[in-house]
C-alpha cells in the first residue's frame, strides 16, 4: 500500500473543562510528542525510509487529536494545518530553501481547504509528508560555513525567474564578482556560474513536469532563446525538454 493509501485509525478528545482527570481515568491523551518527533526528524533528515516507518508507527497505533472546536470540519482543518506549519519548518531547518517551503506550505494549506473528511485529510498529508521529505533530499541547500554563500544561494532561489548576473549579485552582498566567485568556489567546489545554471534548469524540470511549454519555460528563467535552452536541458539531462515531457506523461 502506498503512504497516501493508508488506513490510519483516529479519535478526536472531546471537550472537557478537567482534561488531565478525564485522561488519567480513561486512559487516553493525545497522540505520543515522540511519535510526531520521530516523523519531523524524518522529513529533517530528508530520510525517506523514516517518514515511512513513521508513517507505519501511526497506522498501527492510530491518532489520538485534541478537541480544537465544535465545528467537526473546522476542527479537522485545524489539526492539518498546524500538522503541516511544522513539518514545513522542520523541512527548514534540514536545509529546504525558506521561500520554497512557505511556498509548498501556501500550497498545501490552499488545498486542505478543500478536504471534507478527516480521512481526506490523513490520505493528504501522508502523500505530502513523502513529497515533504524528498524535496529536502534532492533541493537541500547545504548550510555552508560562510553566511555570504548562505546569503547568495537564497538570493539565487528566489531570483531564478530574473536574469542572474554575477555582478548583481555581488553589489547585493556588498562585494567585488572576484571575492563572490572565489569564496562560492572554495565553499561549494562549483562555479558560481554552474551553479545558477543547474538550479535554473532544475527548475525548468519542475515547470515542465507541471505543464508549463518549453518556449513558456524557457522565456520564464530567462535563457536567450528556447533553441539555447534546448540544448543546455540535453547536455545536463541526456534528453531534449521535450523527450522529458514525454516521459512524465507516461508516468
Amino acid at each position: 500500500m502506498s503512504s497516501n493509501q493508508r488506513e490510519i485509525n483516529y479519535q478526536f478528545l472531546t471537550s472537557s473543562k478537567n482534561f488531565l482527570y478525564d485522561a488519567r481515568e480513561d486512559g487516553k491523551t493525545h497522540t505520543p510528542f515522540h511519535y510526531e518527533l520521530l516523523l519531523f526528524r524524518a522529513i529533517q533528515n530528508g530520510d525517506r525510509k523514516g517518514v515511512e516507518d513513521s508513517l507505519t508507527l501511526y497506522q498501527n497505533s492510530g491518532l489520538i487529536i485534541g478537541h480544537m472546536s465544535d465545528n467537526p470540519l473546522r476542527e479537522i482543518h485545524y489539526w492539518a494545518v498546524s500538522t503541516i506549519a511544522v513539518a514545513i519548518h522542520y523541512a527548514i531547518l534540514g536545509g529546504l530553501d525558506e521561500s520554497e517551503a512557505y511556498q509548498l506550505s501556501d500550497e498545501y494549506i490552499q488545498e486542505i481547504d478543500s478536504l471534507k473528511t478527516m480521512e481526506e485529510c490523513i490520505h493528504y498529508l501522508c502523500e505530502k509528508a513523502m513529497e515533504l521529505v524528498t524535496k529536502v533530499k534532492e533541493n537541500t541547500i547545504p548550510q555552508c560555513a560562510s553566511p555570504l554563500i548562505n546569503q547568495c544561494v537564497h538570493l539565487i532561489h528566489i531570483h531564478l525567474h530574473s536574469r542572474l548576473k554575477i555582478e548583481d549579485l555581488a553589489q547585493s552582498l556588498h562585494v567585488s564578482r572576484d571575492h563572490l566567485s572565489a569564496a562560492f568556489k572554495k565553499d561549494r567546489k562549483i562555479s558560481l556560474h554552474r551553479y545558477i545554471l543547474d538550479q535554473k534548469l532544475q527548475e525548468a524540470k519542475h515547470m515542465l513536469s507541471h505543464g508549463m511549454s518549453i518556449n513558456e519555460t524557457s522565456y520564464t528563467l530567462c535563457f536567450c532563446n528556447e533553441s539555447h535552452f534546448i540544448q543546455l536541458f540535453k547536455k545536463k539531462y541526456g534528453m531534449t525538454p521535450g523527450e522529458y515531457v514525454a516521459g512524465c506523461s507516461r508516468c
